[in-house]
Formats: C-alpha cells, structure tokens, sequence
C-alpha cells in the first residue's frame, strides 16, 4: 500500500480537491493494512478514476483507491479488477464477443465504480450484466462476495452507494445471447439518418453508433471539465406535475410502473435554464442540459449552489424534484 498525505483527489470537474491522506491498494493483500489505518482516521471515502464525484477543496479523512487492474475468464465469469478502465472492458467484451456490454461504451470511470450507481446507457444497465461483486467491508475488515440479488440495483442506485463496501472484484456475466438493442430514440434516429439496415448491426456496429451518439452531445471530461450526466431524471406519479407553463407534449415522459413514470431531466432544464442564474465558473454544457461543466475554477460551493439554482426553479416551474447523481463527497 502506497500513503500519500496532502495528496490531489483527481476529478473530472476540476475542482482543485485534496486529502489528508491517499491509501494506494496495489494488491488484495493491502487490504488487510486498512483497519489500521482506518481506526487513525475513521473518515473514509473509496475513489475511482473520480469522473462523477463533487471533492471539496478540502478532504479531512482517508481517500482510498483500489488499484487492481486483472481480468480473467473462467466458467463463464468474466472477473475485472475494480480500477480497470470502464471503456476497455467493454472494447474487450466486444473484441472477445462477449454480448452485453456494448452499449455502455464510452462511460467514464472504472469498473469498481460501475456498481455503485448502476451505470446505463440507451437502454441498458449494468446491473444486467452482473454475476457477483467482491468486497472488502470496511466495518469488518473482512471480505463479501455480494450477489446480485445483495447488490439491491434500483434506477442509479445500489446498496454499495455511500456504503462501507470497498469493491475490489466485479465478476460479470460472460455467455449473455446477442441482443442487439437499438430501440432507444437518440440510437433509432442515427440509424435512420444514416440509412442502416438494423438486421444487419453486431455488437461492434451498436457500440460505434452508440459511440458516435455520445460523441455529438456529451462532453469528453479529458477535453472539458464535467461529471456526466449531474442530474437523475425524474420517477414520479404524473398527477403531481404541473403543466401551467409548458405542456406535457413539452416534456418528455417514459411509462416506468403501473403508478410511475420517468421524466426526461434534461428536456426540463433544456425548457427552463435561460432563467438559471449564470455563475463565473460553472455553466450548463451546449449540447446537453444535463451536463454542468466548469472552466476549471470552481470550487464545490459553486458547483453545487449552481445545480441547487436549476433544482429550485425546475421545481417552482414543475414541481418535479430533481436529484444530483455524482457522489457529493463532504
């Protein structure tokens, strides 16, 4: 295990964040350096590659980062080491025609992250993929093998979110059948446009046009400081919503459950963040209202006071509550 102190906590918004202390586990042995550690300084916060968290300038604690990188196939497990890159797994599934994965390409993070909220995208969620994940309880100090069924995946949810589970093995699901999915708008539109015939697309082609989707609308975080998408979209009963000032042809609104429905975040901020208070150093991204980026000067204070901006009056318009999805790390 390597120790840092006053070290940098790397993030995608380019908050200039540090720590009291960085613990590098380079192996699964270090895990076992931790309680030690630990019970010196009992404020903790489990680090990824740092693309959906919001660090203050200042973190009084340990930041712990898991640093293993394997991955092996066997039984029809794929098992990944938690810091391996999100984005390579998935070129790797392809490559080795492992089904499944294809459409989550080009989510910044890690693979030990990727649990934690239930990543997704046009139309898939990674808890689908999901044998079993193994963890290091940091109350125990000792290790967890949380099923699927454990893991409680909800939208952009699990129980590993805030919780005392360090993740440092995800074993997926490896001999999934081919199911292409296309179905999702943005996805369907391209494939129009472009004339493709949807019998003819594999895994590669989903992931290049999925690839190529993202690319027109959602910021590299490497290029322009953001965390992806800040804001979950909405469940909620449609009874609540007030349509006094925009139309529910306006919005956009998926049937979720018998009782709820999912609102599109980003068509009500889109309707309404020419009225958002501008801020110095934090805007709402061009192409996408989801996004927040910064000019790499805020601070946490002002990340969060702006999306608390957009909340409010996407409320006092709607009244649909909003949600942040990055991490908030206090």
């Amino acid at each position: 295990m390597k120790i840092e102190e006053n070290a940098l906590i790397a993030n995608s918004l380019g908050i200039e964040s540090r720590c009291k202390v960085l613990a590098k586990l380079e192996s699964v042995s270090d895990l076992s350096n931790l309680e030690a550690l630990l019970k010196a300084n009992s404020k903790y916060y489990i680090l990824g590659e740092g693309t959906n968290i919001v660090p203050p300038s200042y973190f009084d604690g340990v930041v712990i980062k898991a640093e293993f990188n394997h991955i092996d196939i066997a039984n029809n497990i794929l098992s990944v080491g938690a810091s391996y890159n999100w984005t390579e797994l998935v070129k790797f599934c392809i490559q080795s025609k492992i089904n499944g994965f294809e459409n989550l390409i080009d989510i910044p993070g890690s693979v030990g992250a990727s649990p934690v909220q239930n990543i997704g995208a046009y139309g898939t969620e990674v808890s689908s993929l999901i044998d079993s994940i193994d963890c290091f309880c940091l109350n125990t100090f000792s290790k967890k093998n949380l099923t699927n069924l454990d893991c409680d995946f909800t939208y952009r949810k699990s129980v590993l979110k805030n919780s005392q589970y360090l993740i440092y093995n995800v074993n997926f699901i490896s001999n999934l059948e081919e199911r292409i999915s296309y179905q999702y708008a943005s996805v369907q539109k391209y494939i129009d446009q472009n004339s493709i015939d949807p019998s003819s697309l594999t895994i590669e082609g989903i992931s290049n046009i999925i690839s190529n989707v993202r690319s027109e609308v959602l910021p590299n975080p490497t290029i322009i400081n953001n965390a992806g998408s800040f804001f979950k979209n909405p469940i909620i009963s449609k009874n609540i919503i007030n349509f006094n000032n925009f139309s529910e042809d306006e919005l956009i609104i998926w049937n979720y459950s018998d009782d709820l429905i999912k609102v599109g975040a980003a068509r009500l901020i889109e309707l309404i963040k020419n009225n958002v208070e501008p801020s110095n150093n934090v805007s709402i991204h061009e192409h996408h209202s989801l996004v927040l980026v910064t000019n790499g000067n805020a601070t946490q204070d002002e990340v969060l006071g702006y999306a608390n901006k957009i909340i409010d009056l996407v409320f006092e318009t709607f009244n649909i509550p909003l949600e942040i999805e990055p991490s908030v790390i206090i």
